[in-house]
């Protein structure tokens, strides 16, 4: 019975050096982002970790308990194989999941969830978006910390064998049942009447070490099993239907149908140049405290456009703003409309509407549109032309995940060379996303930030974008167009924003070309915004004021002040001219309020509850 004890104990002080040891690969991967944070709060990090990774323990420690309790009945040799075994199986499980998480942090700046394990499904795309040097490197690093830790189990911990003990009396039963209820109590965190849950793990105002300390297998467990709990109940209900409808129709009525008219003509061909990744902090313009020089295109573009200054992306991935700018539907909380083929019936398309009044479309992408399930999207909106990576003539220059820009807006170009009236276009640029190894053509910054080669693939891009629109210039039908860039999602800069934050998702969003009124030329608009308006906005300006969009109101309405609504993995961001707030669905809390008045901020969390709950709703229908 001693070395029954003494190997249970042996195991969970296995799991916690486990668990801290990864948190410290964590660390160290990212001390980047540990800049300006004490050494003693990172040390904290390690304390406050100490519950989860305890629940963690006890999970992982059930199965292998139950092995170690048949080893008291009987010598069966199999027993300590089948130990090795699991605990090997365990290991690589819980293995993979820290070192993802480290190779996607830097990304993503969340922690790995559900999300990230659809992408699972197509592991090409994530293969593509990371460095071959990086991903060599994780898997190295997963297969020695795997092998360290097997090794230490197998030399260890499983030693000495535990031996049968008679089975008479009641110390061997008793003992079984007071360990059981130890794993218990240890697996729900303790005796208190609410479980463990992913925030007793929070004490810092930096996110990173607040997502250092919260357990990694245990949080991706915990996600997986909420949102499979999810799938067909709406965990976001805090009104009654028609309450909940009318607060949302409220909030997309106008007192006024009063628009300013920005555009010379109500039949203009439209291009949106979808710009892969750009954060609001590339664009100097937006923030006096943004450095110069990362888009020096876009700058001398924005003397000839209108500029969108409060305008936000509504989720964090592409696949999220290209259903919002066609369909003007907006991300969920883990799950992507895209994903969702039965519902496409349900929603509007600006190119089918197009389309219907005499529009050619075309969608332009030099990558796999496979990605974020964007081609069975764009083909259910029947764009006349697809054309992706895997269409450019033979010989084309490719990086890993995408053709380099400059061969997109080329081929792009020569297409629309003599294309017909009116058309809609949309260019999906690439190369500002991950791995980064776009042609270096343009000077390069030397700047000393982590973000160095985004910053760099930025200003490529913008090169590009800047070289395609002054040859536009000279074509015939652009005296005639309208050509909208804008930042598909935003990306981690040396501003540090969280990735939750109001600063996070701004992006920018430029309105340029023949079609704009020159009274709006180097004009800016203050309006709060986001992809989903972007439809009823083009409507309004084509003289459409009645045709049914989902979620999108007119920015240039004169009675809109503006809100933006966005997702968080459990939860929603809320923005409006008096203030911003975050709120974490799942834990029922506010995380963050820059509401000066508590009344305005219930008030505008009740708008944002609505708003989440009717999204939801739309997402079962059957």
């Amino acid at each position: 019975m001693k070395k029954f004890l003494l190997e249970l104990l042996k195991l969970y002080l296995f799991w916690m050096l486990f668990f801290a040891v990864g948190r410290t690969v964590f660390l160290l991967s990212h001390t980047s982002m540990l800049q300006g944070i004490s050494f003693g709060e990172v040390m904290r990090v390690y304390w406050y970790a100490l519950k989860l990774d305890t629940s963690a323990c006890c999970y992982l420690m059930a199965p292998v308990f139950i092995l170690m309790c048949l080893q008291l009945a009987a010598k069966w040799r199999w027993l300590d194989v089948a130990k090795k075994v699991l605990t090997g199986i365990l290991l690589v499980v819980m293995s993979l999941a820290i070192f993802g998480e480290i190779g996607m942090y830097e990304e993503w700046q969340v922690k790995i969830n559900i999300k990230a394990l659809m992408y699972l499904r197509r592991p090409k795309e994530i293969f593509d978006s990371i460095s071959t040097g990086v991903f060599l490197l994780l898997l190295l690093g997963a297969i020695v910390y795997i092998t360290l830790f097997l090794l230490l189990y197998v030399k260890v911990v499983a030693k000495p064998k535990i031996e049968p003990v008679k089975l008479g009396g009641v110390k061997a039963p008793v003992s079984f049942v007071i360990l059981c209820g130890v794993l218990f109590v240890g697996m729900r965190g303790g005796f208190g009447d609410i479980p463990i849950h992913q925030s007793q793990s929070y004490f810092s105002r930096h996110s990173i070490l607040n997502d250092a300390a919260v357990n990694t297998p245990w949080n991706l467990l915990h996600n997986y099993l909420h949102f499979k709990s999810i799938k067909d109940k709406n965990p976001f209900v805090y009104y009654d239907n028609q309450t909940a409808d009318s607060i949302i129709a409220e909030l997309h009525t106008m007192q006024s149908d009063s628009t300013l008219q920005v555009l010379n003509t109500d039949r203009p061909n439209i291009v949106i140049l979808l710009l892969e990744s750009w954060s609001a902090d590339v664009v100097e313009s937006l923030d006096t405290a943004n450095r110069a020089g990362v888009t020096p295109g876009f700058a001398k573009l924005e003397e000839e456009g209108l500029l969108f200054t409060r305008f936000y992306s509504n989720g964090h991935r592409s696949q999220q703003a290209i259903s919002g700018i066609l369909s003007d539907f907006p991300p969920l909380q883990g799950n992507d409309i895209t994903d969702n083929f039965p519902l496409y019936k349900y929603l509007p398309s600006m190119p089918k509407y197009l389309m219907a009044k005499g529009y050619g479309t075309a969608f332009y992408f030099g990558g796999d549109l496979n990605y974020g399930n964007i081609r069975a999207f764009v083909l259910w909106h029947d764009f006349q032309k697809i054309f992706e990576g895997r269409d450019f003539p033979s010989g084309t220059p490719h990086g890993k995940l995408s053709v380099p820009d400059q061969y997109l807006f080329q081929y792009a170009l020569a297409d629309q060379k003599d294309v017909k009236e009116p058309f809609f276009h949309m260019i999906f640029t690439g190369s500002s996303h991950s791995p980064y190894d776009e042609p270096k053509v343009v000077r390069q910054l030397t700047w000393d930030v982590e973000q160095l080669p985004y910053l760099n693939s930025v200003k490529y891009s913008d090169s590009c974008i800047y070289d395609y629109i002054k040859k536009v210039q000279r074509m015939p039908w652009y005296k005639n167009t309208l050509f909208i860039l804008v930042g598909d999602h935003s990306h981690a800069t040396y501003r540090g924003h969280y990735v939750n934050s109001p600063q996070y998702m701004h992006v920018p969003m430029l309105w340029l070309g023949g079609a704009l009124k020159d009274e709006y030329r180097g004009r800016t608009l203050e309006t709060i915004g986001t992809h989903v308006d972007l439809c009823r906005t083009l409507l309004c300006q084509m003289g459409d004021t009645l045709t049914p969009t989902y979620r999108g109101v007119d920015m240039f309405n004169t009675a809109n002040h503006g809100f933006a609504y966005y997702e968080t993995n459990m939860g929603m961001g809320w923005i409006t001219p008096g203030g911003t707030l975050i709120y974490d669905a799942e834990a029922a809390r506010i995380t963050d309020n820059t509401y000066a008045d508590s009344t305005v901020m219930q008030t505008e969390l009740g708008k944002a509850k609505a708003y989440l709950q009717t999204l939801y709703d739309f997402y079962l229908q059957d």
